[in-house]
């Protein structure tokens, strides 16, 4: 999967021909917006740990990558303040969308969307990702194995 082919799916998915788009829409946007932040971890871990070739090392690594670990993960206020502003924003931004994700996907009595929200968190997906990839490799590489990798005591 690609992040950048899923924000413009999100995005394409906030339009609509004539009038509003629909609450179907609008929840699959959200829902996309989150997929490509997740693909976009899933990938990084990939080719930081394995390379860019995309064989089945690289394939078990990036499939490696629990959405309730890397939530998890994500709100260890202590290690993630470790890393650097564009690792912890991406953290803050995935763990947001991931609860949007799960509140668009599952919960039938929800709110409505409003487009103009939706498209919020697509913008704050796209900054998320844009700032993770322009972060420091050490930084992303020690965030990958922080979300992939359980802590063991010492």
């Amino acid at each position: 999967m690609n992040s950048r082919d899923l924000m413009e799916a999100a995005r394409t998915l906030t339009e609509s021909g004539r009038g509003r788009p629909t609450q179907a829409r609008l929840r699959r946007a959200v829902s996309t917006a989150y997929y490509a932040m997740f693909h976009c971890l899933a990938a990084s871990a990939a080719d930081l740990f394995i390379g860019r070739t995309r064989g089945p090392a690289w394939h078990r690594t990036y499939r490696a990558l629990e959405h309730g670990r890397a939530r998890n993960a994500c709100r260890q206020g202590r290690t993630m303040r470790e890393f650097p502003a564009e690792v912890r924003n991406f953290a803050e931004a995935f763990v947001v969308l991931q609860n949007e994700r799960q509140q668009a996907d599952y919960a039938l009595d929800a709110d409505a969307y409003q487009k103009s929200d939706v498209l919020e968190y697509i913008a704050s997906a796209e900054l998320a990702i844009n700032q993770f990839e322009q972060a420091d490799i050490k930084a992303r590489r020690g965030f990958a194995a922080h979300v992939l990798f359980r802590p063991r005591p010492s």
